[in-house]
């Protein structure tokens, strides 16, 4: 099973409330809602990620690690750009690209002006959502 948040692969969640939706949980997002029991709380519909009509699977050779925690490799000078590039050939808005990696729209526009360097997972998140390499 999977984290609803974070999208680790785990063995046991925990149901969290956040904002009047359940999601089942890893024990290190456990602290971004309030952890109900199911007889505490009346049942929400659970809400599940948009799936993109355009598949993307990865080659080997993209270097992409086996692990989402960790990414190999380092940012390719200018990822900024690349980025915002990448972005904009989807037609997609900064909001937009922010809604579909589960990240505020502030973050996404200081990494494309690369004023903040992204995480291993948000940089595996936006290479999946852009279809770009990212690393070196």
């Amino acid at each position: 099973m999977d984290c609803e948040i974070c999208g680790k692969t785990i063995e046991k969640t925990t149901t969290i409330l956040i904002d009047g939706t359940q999601f089942d949980v890893c024990d290190n997002c456990v602290s971004l809602g309030k952890k109900i029991e199911l007889a505490d709380e009346p049942v929400f519909e659970k809400r599940k990620p948009e799936k993109s009509s355009q598949s993307f699977s990865p080659s080997r050779s993209q270097n992409y690690s086996s692990s989402p925690n960790l990414v190999a490799a380092t940012l390719t000078e200018g990822f900024g750009k690349k980025i915002m590039q990448a972005r904009q050939r989807k037609n997609l808005t900064l909001k937009e690209l922010a809604l579909k990696i589960y990240e505020k729209e502030s973050v996404v526009q200081r990494i494309e002006a690369e004023k903040f360097k992204p995480s291993d997972k948000m940089i595996i998140k936006l290479q999946r959502e852009l279809e770009v390499k990212l690393t070196e």
